[in-house]
């Protein structure tokens, strides 16, 4: 069949079945235990959220002219990942450490999605893992990781 043949060119996948994936990530909010081991190795680059098909975040500016008379707003593809993702107004961040958001991440794409759309955001293409160069960015390793845990 079709998806027998789609299923059979990916390399890797969840050990579970994916609707437990929510459930499973819900499971692990807290465990910061696991986010902090896992993400110890993570540069916060940002390089798995700019190549992912499924991420959308932005960030808009504010540009002036030289004369202050007029300027612009942009909007600008941004990661969670990176560092000053989650900075707000008077400098706080409330993202602050590399686990939370690396946890913030996997959340996204198998809780907070699942939860708005009711369908996972990953798709399965691989990118995120290929230009991770800690070799840290799988969710498929994280997701099987997570799930064996929480058996």
């Amino acid at each position: 069949s079709f998806k027998e043949n789609l299923l059979s060119k990916f390399d890797k996948s969840l050990d579970f079945p994916p609707e437990k994936l929510p459930e499973i990530l819900e499971e692990n909010y807290d465990n910061m235990e696991f986010w902090e081991e896992n993400s110890e190795d993570c540069y916060s680059c940002g390089s798995c959220n700019l190549v992912c098909p499924t991420c959308y975040c932005f960030n808009v500016e504010d540009l002036n002219d030289i004369d202050m008379e007029g300027g612009k707003r942009t909007r600008r593809w941004d990661g969670c990942l990176l560092e000053e993702f989650a900075v707000v107004a008077g400098g706080e961040n409330f993202r602050g450490t590399k686990a939370e958001r690396y946890r913030h991440r996997y959340m996204r794409k198998g809780l907070y999605i699942y939860n708005r759309y009711g369908d996972i955001a990953c798709v399965g293409c691989g990118r995120c893992g290929s230009h991770c160069v800690p070799d840290i960015a799988d969710p498929s390793r994280i997701y099987n990781k997570l799930g064996e845990e929480t058996e």
